[in-house]
């Protein structure tokens, strides 16, 4: 196993550098077959037929799976380029981050932020959803996806069951999908009442594992062209990859990361190639990688 020398983090690097090592941090779509099923599934919803009682959706992940990725993907291929000069501006997916605590007027406040309204500071929650509705439909609006659900979990059983039942309002009074976001454990709140599970079909991002090594190993030939090395990156062996699962903990945006970890020495070590054999916990840990469960454990002490 080869050893790197990370002795070239203390040199700064070149304007060039600067630039490529930039660009190993842009979020971009990386097309692996579950992601593209799940894009496929959630678009589907967009040409669903207006009806009183809408499908939805609960997308269910650890962090860092990938799941905002999917989403992203998702609003950015349904929305139109902003063009001031069109004749009809039209917004087909609005996307936001739930707001920390189950607030339904929080709630409402962010989406209308989001289509670009003025929010008083005491407007009604039902001003608010009228005038929300108008403007979906000026807009076009055909789904709306709310990120990171089970932020409701920090408030009471009541509250989160008054926050639900507006989310239920709203997808029956603009008529259409909403698709949610969350950690596996936000289908316990959904599930907490019946009448709200049954709207919501759940779809999950899965952990990687040694049984879908062979997607996988297609998952990491999908992300070596944005982490482009003049020499490449040698890493499809068997062995690589179970340690890629390994450290990554089966997580998508974790193995992202420790890619990227390796092309950036990499490059300011000026061998521009990654083989299998420098993917080591050794080589790792001296890149200042830190694994996700020990993250968490280091926050516990």
């Amino acid at each position: 196993m080869s050893k790197l020398d990370v002795g070239c983090f203390t040199v700064r690097p070149t304007p060039e550098m600067k630039v490529r090592l930039a660009a190993f941090r842009e979020e971009r779509w990386i097309g692996y077959d579950s992601a593209v099923r799940i894009r496929e599934q959630i678009e589907s919803l967009l040409d669903h037929p207006k009806t009183h009682r809408m499908p939805n959706l609960v997308l269910l992940g650890e962090s860092n799976s990938g799941k905002s990725m999917i989403l992203n993907s998702v609003r950015d291929r349904a929305n139109p380029p902003y063009d001031l000069n069109a004749h009809k501006i039209e917004l087909p997916v609005i996307m936001v981050q739930a707001p920390p605590s189950p607030d339904e007027g929080r709630m409402y406040t962010r989406i209308m932020e989001s289509l670009g309204m003025h929010v008083a500071s005491r407007e009604p929650e039902d001003s608010k959803l009228r005038r929300i509705k108008v403007m979906c439909q000026h807009l076009n609006v055909k789904m709306l996806i709310l990120d990171d659900f089970f932020n409701i979990a920090a408030g009471s059983i009541a509250r989160r069951r008054k926050f639900l039942n507006a989310l239920r309002n709203l997808s029956m009074e603009l008529s259409i999908p909403i698709v949610l976001s969350g950690v596996p454990e936000s289908q316990n709140i959904l599930t907490a009442d019946s009448s709200i599970a049954n709207r919501f079909k759940p779809i999950f991002v899965r952990r990687w594992t040694e049984e879908r090594i062979e997607e996988y190993a297609t998952f990491v030939v999908s992300i070596r062209p944005r982490l482009e090395l003049e020499k490449g990156m040698d890493i499809l062996q068997r062995a690589t990859l179970t340690r890629l699962l390994q450290f990554s903990e089966g997580l998508l945006g974790e193995t992202v990361e420790i890619l990227r970890l390796f092309a950036s020495w990499a490059v300011r070590s000026g061998t521009e190639h990654v083989t299998g054999d420098m993917v080591t916990w050794e080589n790792l840990h001296a890149l200042g990688y830190v694994l996700p469960s020990d993250r968490t454990r280091h926050l516990e002490r």
